[in-house]
């Protein structure tokens, strides 16, 4: 479903109720689209030079964020990666202001100031993307730790790849996750590669053997079925605001690359035989098949009649003019004012009540 906010920018509102065992198909799948596309745009903007710094694409992975995303409440915290764009648009983020913020203007959501890679917007309760690899989960657990303190009821999502199972700071939240009962859903997108090493090189143990092995609760799921990701992030989120932390490992595979840096994509670096096997599987074909076909297992409340391959191309038609407009507009607005750099940023005093410098005393070395 597509909405409008106060300021009258459009955004997602998501495609589930936030934790109903069932969804709409057909506004996953529009969901899933808004990304592929967004995500294309990026690309050829990345290839004309108008993308500071480098784009990490989500192509491929869109059924992970839609349906994990669907299934959580929506004043529920997210926390994302590096690889955030797809994150954030299912989080409700508008197309609009992080089409800006990745293009680096004014209008974004952090000001034309962060970014591709540290997209965040507290409207919509995404806390936060980092670009080091696993940074962002103690961030998580911090948010968990809150939300359990304040009895809240709420979970709070993470989202990492499987390079971030190799990490010091993954076992270390996992195991204050554990220990705590914080309301905490790590989703793990398994995309088989860390950069361009294939993951099983560097690792002798799964991210749910890993998982399970702290004696966590883990599930895994195909990753490339929209219905699949959702249910099984529903349930995994009821557990999680019952004080149990979950994860959640999505198979899942990367249409494209890991990352672009500058107008060259990067030269293909995976099998052959690999990449056609899972193409074969992409997420946005199997949802068009579930509703092309009345006897498909679709998890839609609507009925089959009204969601045809007729309406697919009609979906990706009118998504495709949405953001084609959102881009030029992005372009067309002007770079932040440099003196903005030293804006909104937030220093806090300690202890309370204290001001820099006095607040530190400095010692001078004993002789």
């Amino acid at each position: 479903m597509i909405a409008s906010d106060a300021t009258g920018e459009w955004f997602s509102a998501g495609a589930g109720t936030g934790n109903a065992q069932t969804m709409d198909l057909s506004d996953a799948y529009r969901e899933m689209v808004r990304i592929r596309v967004f995500e294309e745009q990026v690309l050829r903007c990345a290839a004309a030079g108008q993308v500071p710094g480098s784009v990490h694409p989500y192509t491929g992975q869109e059924a992970v964020a839609v349906g994990v995303l669907a299934a959580r409440q929506p004043d529920e915290w997210v926390v994302s990666f590096y690889r955030c764009h797809g994150h954030a648009l299912a989080a409700g983020v508008a197309a609009a202001g992080l089409a800006r913020e990745i293009l680096g203007r004014v209008g974004g959501v952090c000001g034309g100031k962060a970014g591709s890679m540290h997209i965040a917007d507290r409207s919509r309760y995404l806390l936060g993307a980092s670009s080091i690899v696993a940074a962002q989960l103690p961030i998580a657990a911090g948010a968990a730790l809150a939300e359990k303190t304040a009895g809240s009821g709420r979970a709070v999502v993470a989202f990492c790849g499987d390079g971030a199972f190799g990490a010091g700071a993954a076992y270390e939240t996992l195991t204050v996750a554990a220990v705590l009962g914080l309301p905490l859903l790590l989703v793990c997108e398994e995309n088989g590669w860390q950069d361009h090493t294939p993951s099983d090189l560097v690792r002798h143990r799964t991210p749910g053997e890993i998982a399970r092995g702290l004696g966590l609760d883990c599930d895994e799921v195909d990753g490339n079925d929209v219905a699949a990701v959702h249910r099984a992030a529903a349930a995994a989120l009821a557990h999680c605001r019952a004080g149990r932390p979950q994860v959640l490992v999505a198979h899942t595979y990367l249409r494209h690359f890991h990352a672009q840096l500058g107008p060259q994509p990067p030269g293909e670096y995976r099998p052959a035989a690999e990449r056609e096997r899972w193409l074969a599987q992409d997420p946005l074909t199997r949802v068009e098949a579930a509703l092309a076909s009345p006897s498909a297992a679709s998890p839609s409340a609507a009925s089959p009649s009204a969601a045809s391959q007729e309406r697919a191309v009609e979906i990706r038609e009118q998504v495709t003019a949405e953001l084609a407009e959102v881009f030029a507009d992005a372009l067309a607005a002007d770079r932040p004012d440099p003196a903005s750099a030293v804006t909104a940023v937030t220093a806090a005093a300690w202890p309370p009540g204290a001001t820099w410098p006095e607040a530190v005393t400095v010692r001078e070395p004993v002789a």
